[in-house]
């Protein structure tokens, strides 16, 4: 998977997280809805472990500073290769 094929996995689960959070403060014994919000947010998980494996933090807060602010030195992960 390239860099904009796995960002825009992470863009599709982190939306489904989103409406699955909304669902589920009306819905909170749901039992179906409750393991689909576990299942995505591991499929989620593993997405972003991915993309920070092979391209960089997605954002300011994962920047592994004992190699300086590297967060500046490639293209940020919303700048992405058209």
């Amino acid at each position: 998977m390239n860099r904009q094929e796995l960002m825009h996995r992470i863009q599709e689960t982190g939306f489904a997280l989103t409406d699955l959070n909304l669902f589920l403060d009306s819905h909170p014994t749901n039992a179906p809805a409750l393991e689909y919000f576990r299942d995505v947010k591991m499929q989620h998980a593993e997405l972003v472990a991915q993309y920070e494996m092979m391209f960089g933090p997605l954002t300011a807060f994962d920047v592994d500073t004992k190699q300086g602010w590297t967060w500046i030195r490639d293209p940020w992960p919303w700048e992405l290769e058209d």
